[in-house]
């Protein structure tokens, strides 16, 4: 968790840190608009897709969580899935939210996220599933109310608010 802490105080900075080229990794695409359909035939049809103006912050925050969690955790073929598809909808849960979010809220949101699942891991409890259809993840059918991470933008400002953490833009 001391790595994630280290993390979360870049939300207080009024510029976050950008990657240098986007993410499409772990059945995950994180790009500024929709891909051309003669380039989506070519990749994967079923990776999750994450739109945002702040693609290159959200993926400096994916690189990031992948490094520090590979590191530390047992991140492996399988459960890489689950893990960064879990990031990717925390991002597109912010954004369906509020469309105009700013890239220290969805890198909140993705954040929060990863503090869930690190806990999680800690406790052993981080499910994943070994094969899965359609891109389905195991918290796909999670009912809104019995999420453990991200779960709304308020609930994530309260949660670094807690951690001493005052997200850039937000009062």
């Amino acid at each position: 968790m001391k790595k994630l802490d280290e993390l979360a105080h870049l939300l207080a900075n009024p510029v976050l840190p950008k990657a240098s080229r986007l993410w499409s990794e772990a059945d995950v695409v994180i790009a500024s608009a929709p891909q051309p359909d003669d380039l989506r035939r070519s990749s994967n049809p079923k990776d999750r897709e994450v739109l945002t103006e702040h693609a290159l912050e959200l993926t400096y925050f994916f690189e990031v969580l992948r490094d520090r969690f590979c590191e530390e955790a047992p991140i492996d073929h399988c459960s890489k899935i689950e893990f960064f598809g879990r990031l990717a909808a925390a991002a597109d849960a912010c954004l369906l939210e509020q469309p105009d979010a700013t890239a220290h809220l969805v890198c909140a949101a993705v954040l929060r996220e990863a503090y869930a699942m690190a806990k999680q891991m800690d406790e052993g409890e981080f499910d994943f599933l070994t094969a899965a259809e359609g891109n389905q993840i195991g918290d796909d059918p999670t009912r809104f109310g019995q999420r453990t991470g991200y779960s709304s933008i308020k609930e994530t400002i309260g949660f670094f608010r807690v951690r001493d953490i005052q997200i850039h833009g937000t009062v």
